[in-house]
């Protein structure tokens, strides 16, 4: 089987149950150590967002990672139910400014798109938020 599939409720304690899941299809994957390192990076930023601010505004609700690597490169589909956030509408960090002028925390997403190949991004306004991470595991 090439795909593996986990939901749970986007609560930071759940968090580790879902970096093992990126874990753990890397490695069923035969990702190297660095592959697998930054695809849990993406996953962990990702899913920090989601419990921490998708659903901020009231109870958490589900997330869910589904990662398939029948073929190269691997797809992880991150959905939830939380508020619509498209990542593309974040303006650029300001990377070449002083760490004086710049403000705390807004480099999550430039982080997640440094880790993978490809962030595409689909609101569906019955379904949620389905963000999809392409991420090469072979040379």
């Amino acid at each position: 089987m090439n795909r593996l599939s986990i939901t749970r409720t986007a609560t930071l304690d759940n968090l580790p149950e879902l970096l093992a899941a990126a874990d753990q299809a890397c490695q069923q994957a035969g990702a190297s150590r660095e592959v697998r390192d930054e695809v849990r990076l993406a996953v962990e930023e990702v899913s920090v967002n989601v419990i921490t601010h998708g659903y901020a505004d009231g109870p958490p609700g589900p997330i869910t990672l589904a990662f398939d690597w029948e073929r190269c490169p691997m797809t992880i589909e991150i959905a939830d139910r939380a508020r619509a956030f498209d990542p593309d509408s974040l303006a650029a960090p300001a990377l070449d400014a002083s760490w004086e002028e710049r403000p705390i925390g807004g480099l999550g997403w430039h982080l997640v798109r440094q880790m993978v190949d490809e962030v595409r991004y689909r609101p569906d306004p019955e379904r949620g938020n389905h963000l999809t991470l392409v991420k090469q595991i072979r040379p």
